[in-house]
């Protein structure tokens, strides 16, 4: 290792500033990982963050010499020029692990370079499971805590920071090591399905009632609002309860659903002398309005012949299985994942260990920070998912592009997220990263400047108690749904 430095004044036992050999700045770069060898005993593994250079003699509050020959345009003198780093520590390795550094670390105290053949990550242990690798340092692998991966992920970045890319290359083939068969709701039907010989289409899943009748009061724009709403739902219910409709096609399942409402609602509003009533012509009429907004293409979504069973037999036998869910409308992909959601939750509930992760992409259209209509029930969903699969072992992996606020995800959902794998953020995340980032030393401001494929891993599948900045190698000549173990 190469010296490359020592430590500063004002030093504590999680945070010191480093003062650069001279020409060191050359060469010693943020997010680089050092070692402190501690005066008061140890040593400290920690990374740079925040780098400065100091030269008294160019003060821009004072004018001095230095000032003067900057301002003649000529070279003023660096004899008080120096370069600096602050380290945030990531822990002591004295004894081979990570441990929590206790000690005050010495000032003077001599800093050392990892260079490409000396592993940093060795320090961590003998974990099985390693995500990527460090920076861009392709040898060192970045390690992860496996018994966290039921504690739910979500993986942040805007438009073309490499979200898809890096579930694909990474996130995947990691969950499938991990023993974990990986079910990929795919929203635009482009991102993972051309990727993976395992897939199916939205519109050949079968649907459970309560998705059905979600999606046709969705779709009717709930016949209304208030008792009329609740009344209505009430008859479609019933209408669907046999199953008969469903052996007819779009066009008959239709007409044969507006008939047994039709009926059921003239056979309930009669008065004594057998006509109908003034409230059951009201329901009549809500209830053409309601069906002339459904439409021939709403029904053959809800005629699917794959039940969520036959779906995770499947899964079990291909282990990473896509839906494409490009051929519908919102509520038609809600309703998809609902259904097949509903069968895990119930799975789950019978006391069923999963080993499955559920892989959510464009999570804001199911569980968005101001949740409406059907989104209110793919939201508390999602979280009633999360609250159970940290028990039996069902994984969610939400990507956003956003974190908070409009553009991000619902706060309760967003709680469940233990580990959180954060790329190029928006502006309009600024505030929420700052949080995030508080005592880690990553300046918000670079995150809006990451290039593609660069992600900070936070959180319980972290070993290290700071982020660590991670990359990987993208090989897009290969499908991964071979590679992946399907």
């Amino acid at each position: 290792m190469k010296v490359i430095g020592i430590v500063a004044s004002h030093a504590t036992e999680s945070r010191v500033t480093m003062i650069l050999n001279e020409g060191m700045e050359r060469e010693v770069e943020n997010e680089s990982l050092v070692l402190v060898e501690n005066r008061n005993g140890g040593k400290i593994l920690a990374v740079c963050r925040g780098g400065i250079g100091i030269n008294d003699a160019l003060r821009a509050t004072i004018y001095s010499p230095g000032v003067a020959y900057a301002k003649a345009g000529r070279q003023p003198s660096t004899a008080k020029e120096f370069f600096g780093f602050n380290l945030v520590v990531i822990g002591d390795v004295s004894r081979g692990r990570i441990e929590q550094n206790k000690r005050i670390i010495a000032p003077t105290s001599p800093v050392k370079l990892f260079e490409e053949h000396e592993d940093p990550f060795s320090y961590f242990g003998p974990y099985s499971l390693k995500i990527g690798h460090y920076k861009d340092v392709v040898s060192w692998k970045v390690p992860v805590r496996e018994e966290y991966i039921p504690f739910h992920i979500g993986v942040f970045g805007v438009t073309g920071s490499g979200k898809s890319f890096f579930c694909r290359y990474e996130l995947i083939p990691l969950l499938r090591k991990a023993g974990y068969d990986v079910l990929v709701f795919d929203w635009k039907g482009s991102d993972y399905a051309p990727y993976f010989d395992g897939k199916i289409s939205m519109r050949d899943i079968e649907l459970d009632d309560e998705a059905i009748i979600s999606y046709l009061c969705s779709k009717a724009g709930n016949f209304g609002s208030g008792k009329m709403a609740d009344t209505m739902r009430a008859y479609l219910e019933e209408a669907l309860s046999d199953g008969e409709w469903k052996s007819y096609p779009p066009e008959g399942a239709k007409e044969v659903l507006y008939s047994k409402i039709k009926r059921a609602i003239e056979e309930d509003n009669r008065d004594k002398q057998g006509n109908i009533t003034q409230w059951g012509r009201i329901y009549v009429r809500r209830l053409e309005k309601g069906f002339k907004r459904i439409t021939l293409d709403d029904f053959e979504t809800v005629l699917g012949k794959m039940g969520p069973e036959q779906i995770v037999e499947r899964l079990r036998a291909q282990h990473v299985l896509v839906i494409d869910m490009s051929l519908g409308s919102k509520e038609q992909k809600l309703s998809v994942f609902l259904s097949v959601a509903r069968y895990l939750k119930d799975l789950m509930e019978k006391k069923n260990r999963l080993n499955v992760a559920l892989l959510i992409d464009e999570a804001p259209q199911y569980c968005p920070y101001s949740p409406r209509d059907l989104e209110e029930e793919t939201t508390e969903m999602i979280t009633s998912l999360c609250a159970l699969g940290r028990t039996y072992g069902l994984s969610m992996i939400l990507l956003s592009q956003g974190i908070a606020g409009e553009i991000g995800i619902n706060a309760a959902v967003r709680r469940n997220l233990n580990t959180l794998f954060i790329g190029r953020i928006h502006p309009l995340d600024l505030d929420e990263a700052s949080k995030l980032f508080a005592m880690s030393g990553v300046e918000p401001e670079n995150l809006l400047r990451l290039p593609e494929g660069h992600f900070y891993f936070v959180g319980k599948m972290n070993p290290s108690p700071i982020p660590l900045l991670l990359s990987f190698q993208i090989r897009e000549d290969e499908k991964v749904g071979r590679s992946a173990g399907a």
